[in-house]
């Protein structure tokens, strides 16, 4: 197989396939994997999710800039490429975005609304109380009050997140159907099957 003369940087909305995708990805082309949430953990101490509930969103920020500038400093200096998996509000963070633009091919995973908005439901807490727990920061700080509030309130946002990874993205890839299906979806996009 082909290898990539740059990185594979994988953008898309939570539970889009990301991390899964590149870990598939880098086995394939015998490539390093890197996650920036995991790069924020490492620099941090705190998951990207407690990150931002605790200090905001510019400190989040400001730590995914930095993990974008380890992957930087580290392929620039050994001259390789890797697949990288960012997280969800890549888009959102200009800096980090076109440092990672010049790095490699941006891959926007695209999956359908309503696939996107049954993981994030899947995954919340409805408490007995009425409250719930373990949702996006950007649903959970509207105070929804039930799955359909959560799943409106996500279709805003599903809306505005497709535009701005579409303007980011080098290559759009739909990402429907198994892991393998879409293992090849993208190799393909990238030039880079079998």
């Amino acid at each position: 197989m082909k290898r990539p003369a740059r990185s594979i940087i994988l953008c898309g909305i939570k539970h889009c396939g990301k991390s899964t995708q590149g870990k598939r990805i880098a086995s394939a082309l015998g490539l390093d994997f890197y996650d920036t949430d995991d790069l924020i953990y490492e620099q941090t101490g705190m998951d990207a999710r407690a990150l931002y509930k605790s200090q905001g969103k510019d400190a989040f920020m400001a730590a995914e800039l930095r993990a974008c500038e380890f992957l930087r400093d580290k392929l620039n200096g050994n001259e390789s490429c890797a697949v990288i998996a960012t997280g969800g509000g890549i888009c959102q963070n200009e800096p980090a975005a076109a440092l990672l633009k010049k790095l490699g091919t941006i891959v926007y995973l695209e999956v359908q609304e309503i696939t996107a908005a049954g993981r994030i439901v899947r995954e919340a807490l409805f408490l007995p109380d009425g409250t719930i727990e373990n949702l996006p920061a950007y649903i959970a700080n509207k105070n929804p009050a039930d799955q359909k509030e959560v799943r409106a309130i996500f279709h805003d946002f599903y809306e505005e997140r497709t535009k701005k990874y579409r303007s980011l993205a080098d290559i759009t890839v739909q990402a429907q159907g198994s892991r393998s299906q879409n293992t090849k979806k993208i190799l393909s996009a990238l030039g880079l099957e079998h």
